[in-house]
């Protein structure tokens, strides 16, 4: 693995003040203006351009902003929380979501995301990186090309997001089995996480990853070991995918999250140079057109079924950190 293409994205959320408090989002279309193109300066002191998913009501009120971005290079995707979407009536997430209640979900938003920017949105992320198995199905159905929709290892019940056991890497989604790669024309980018811990609270099981809104954590750590998880596995396609949201100020120097920011980036391009790898700025429209050259995954029938963890090979525990000593995370 000589390369590593890194893709960094931002959640494009609506003004909470129009949502809920508690939600993510920033305060202001204008003020979110500011601190997006701010990010987007900072990623391109590295030559990395930045996948940008963007809420349907974002798009009507900044559609100059992300066509502008564009022309600069960056990728422009459609972004959905279903229950932040016009009068609220879907009440949920994507994963809480019967098939055809989804389905009608993402075309309310493509039309308005379309009447913004005047072409069909080929990339998508789910607001909580919430997603059933009918999620790819859907997808492919209105013809997206690519999305950002798992975390593995993510289990957050109250946002139907369950990603146990799911992918690492960018592969083709599968029909109707989301957690496995599979045959679709459609490339699900996963969010990058580091897999040598696993952490519980309030009910919630995650692995770390790379986002600037952790109050504090070892990014210099995270970022190591995600890199040489990666290059041990070896995937056809290496990347990292690092998530963010709009509601944070990148433009002042004392703001903890511009910090985090800064230093995740750093620890990335530290990372990838002490393991001798190249890292790439790239977009999740240049990962899908990479997944989509090979070939699909073929998945033949295991006889052994579950006896085949007792075959030998290696085995890896995984450290169960207790929430006790754990700093709150302000995004999901």
């Amino acid at each position: 693995m000589k390369k590593l293409y890194i893709v960094v994205t931002m959640d494009c959320e609506r003004p909470n003040t129009e949502t809920d408090a508690k939600a993510s989002g920033p305060p202001d279309y204008e003020t979110s203006a500011i601190w997006t193109r701010a990010y987007t300066d900072i990623a391109g002191e590295y030559g990395w351009p930045v996948t940008f998913f963007i809420h349907p009501e974002a798009a009507l009120n900044q559609t100059d902003l992300f066509l502008g971005l564009q022309k600069q290079g960056h990728c422009l995707g459609l972004h959905l929380h279903p229950w932040r979407l016009g009068d609220g009536k879907y009440g949920a997430e994507c994963g809480g979501l019967t098939e055809e209640e989804l389905r009608a979900a993402l075309t309310e938003a493509m039309d308005i995301w379309i009447s913004a920017f005047g072409f069909h949105p080929l990339y998508f992320r789910p607001g909580a990186m919430s997603g059933n198995d009918s999620i790819y199905k859907v997808l492919g159905e209105l013809g997206f090309r690519g999305a950002g929709v798992s975390m593995p290892g993510r289990f957050y019940p109250h946002t139907y997001s369950n990603w146990w056991g799911a992918e690492p890497d960018p592969h083709r989604a599968h029909s109707f089995f989301r957690q496995l790669s599979g045959d679709m024309d459609l490339v699900n980018m996963p969010s990058s996480v580091d897999f040598s811990s696993v952490i519980e609270k309030h009910g919630c099981w995650y692995h770390w990853d790379l986002r600037p809104d952790f109050p504090e954590a070892d990014y210099e750590k995270i970022a190591r070991n995600i890199v040489r998880q990666i290059k041990e596995r070896n995937p056809a396609v290496p990347c990292i995918n690092q998530v963010t949201h709009n509601d944070r100020d990148f433009t002042n120097p004392e703001e903890k999250n511009r910090k985090h920011y800064i230093r995740t980036l750093a620890a990335i391009h530290a990372a990838c140079r002490e393991e001798g790898i190249e890292p790439v700025g790239a977009t999740l429209a240049d990962i899908s057109s990479m997944v989509l050259k090979l070939p699909s995954v073929e998945r033949r029938l295991e006889t052994a079924s579950g006896k085949i963890i007792y075959a030998p090979g290696r085995t890896r525990e995984i450290t169960l950190l207790p929430s006790t000593e754990l700093p709150e995370s302000t995004a999901v």
